[in-house]
């Protein structure tokens, strides 16, 4: 007998945040997490710490450690710097999924 499990839990990395217009990116992520959550899974962000390209009033991180549309959502470090930012959030969201429960650890961009 296979035995299938029922809550999966995804983790999902490499993007700036959600809720986000910043790129397309933020875009597809939102979109597919939002919509794995409607199909049951668990499903967690990681946000990238640092300045918000809308602006400053933006850039209260707080705001991002919690649920969205069913989505929760993990501020993780990053070098707000140009060129640094992506790759050391990537990094320091790898290290915290490999510590998690993730069944699926999905990058972006």
């Amino acid at each position: 007998m296979i035995l299938k499990k029922t809550n999966i839990s995804i983790c999902m990395l490499g993007h700036k945040r959600i809720p986000s217009r910043e790129g397309g990116v933020e875009l597809v992520v939102e979109e597919l997490a939002t919509r794995m959550v409607k199909k049951g899974f668990s499903v967690t962000c990681f946000n990238r710490k640092g300045h918000h390209v809308s602006g400053n009033s933006f850039d209260n991180n707080e705001v991002y450690n919690h649920e969205y549309k069913g989505i929760k959502l993990k501020t993780v470090f990053a070098i707000d710097f140009k060129g640094l930012a992506a790759i050391t959030s990537s990094f320091f969201g790898s290290v915290k999924a490999a510590f998690g429960r993730y069944d699926i650890i999905h990058y972006h961009a």
